[in-house]
């Protein structure tokens, strides 16, 4: 005790000999999965779902931890990304990729994932205020001396041309194809065509040109670093920015936050598209139920209207059948009368 009256204080202290165990555990679990002490039922039982459990990293199964991937860089040590310490596991990845449910699981999983990479994004953008606010101290005295940098790799450029090129042999094909009289074979050419231009803009979409003021320091507006100032002679320099490991990595968060929105607003579109099929299904169906009813009360009523002809029917038959009786019985009453009436003139 510490003192008198005083709770018992536990303290735990990371050994490195644990941190090296506990290393030494996820490296078997990554390899064998987190059932691996299990019994041989429990196994069976997990056996396709091992993927599900706790301890194993959720984004990595989608594709991208950013903790993990960029443990190495300035993110963990200056940003405040943190550090993943759950099983990253090829095995697991595998198991839920050939998952029946993985669409399931990839919207679960991509919903818990989100608000932390969004996070990530803010602290990017709040970063990116500071350090402009700091280079505006110094920025109005060169206002006047600007560059333009080019954040395109040389073999991304090299990329572009090659498929520049193609571009404009597959055009000069559909030329030629057009003016032989093969129409379908010029329009396919031309479609082909026009899918290399569009990768062409993506690639150039992806890798800007920024134009910044000589001897200033800039600002990435991506990752919120800010760059020594820039002259003549160290563009290069500057331009290897862009191939860094903080600035790919913010770059490939934004990149699938922009991914993630979107897969949820298709899924919420296509939810409501089955929902607004389910509720003209359901209209439909008190509509024929509605038909239905009234065709049976229909079918009913008409059932009543014959029962009722053959009951008049069935009196109609008993009146006449009553007045034959009736008159039968008059005509014999008149002849017994009749006879009578002989007996005593005789």
């Amino acid at each position: 005790p510490i003192g008198a009256g005083s709770a018992r204080v536990a303290v735990c202290v990371w050994h490195p000999r644990l941190a090296a165990m506990d290393d030494a555990r996820k490296l078997l679990d990554s390899l064998m999965g987190g059932a691996r002490d299990a019994s041989l039922e429990e196994a069976e039982k997990s056996k396709g779902k091992q993927f599900t459990v706790d301890n194993v990293c959720k984004p990595y199964l989608l594709g991208f931890c950013p903790q993990h991937e960029l443990s190495n860089s300035k993110l963990v040590t200056k940003r405040k990304l943190g550090e993943c310490r759950k099983v990253h596991s090829d095995a697991m990845k595998k198991e839920y990729e050939t998952s029946p449910d993985k669409a399931t699981y990839r919207a679960k999983y991509e919903k818990q994932f989100l608000p932390f990479l969004e996070s990530q994004i803010r602290e990017a953008d709040a970063w990116v205020s500071r350090e402009r606010a700091n280079v505006q101290k110094t920025a109005s005295q060169y206002e006047n001396e600007k560059t333009t940098i080019s954040s395109m790799p040389d073999s991304v450029r090299e990329q572009i041309e090659s498929m520049t090129k193609d571009m404009n042999k597959m055009m000069a094909s559909a030329e030629d194809c057009a003016e032989s009289g093969d129409i379908e074979g010029s329009r396919f050419k031309v479609e082909l065509s026009e899918e290399i231009k569009e990768r062409i803009t993506e690639l150039q979409d992806a890798h800007p040109d920024y134009t910044v003021n000589l001897r200033e320091e800039w600002v990435c507006d991506v990752c919120g670093t800010r760059t020594e100032a820039v002259t003549e002679k160290n563009t290069a320099r500057f331009q290897a920015h862009f191939t860094g490991k903080v600035h790919l990595g913010y770059a490939k968060i934004r990149e699938w936050v922009r991914d993630i929105r979107k897969r949820q607003r298709d899924a919420s579109v296509v939810r409501l598209k089955k929902e607004e099929e389910k509720d003209k299904d359901d209209q439909r169906r008190r509509h024929s139920r509605s038909r239905d009813k009234k065709g049976r009360e229909t079918e009913k009523e008409k059932e009543k209207e014959m029962e009722k002809d053959k009951e008049a029917d069935t009196d109609r038959r008993r009146r006449r059948s009553r007045s034959r009786e009736d008159r039968k019985d008059r005509d014999r009453d008149r002849r017994d009368r009749d006879r009578d009436g002989d007996r005593r003139r005789r």
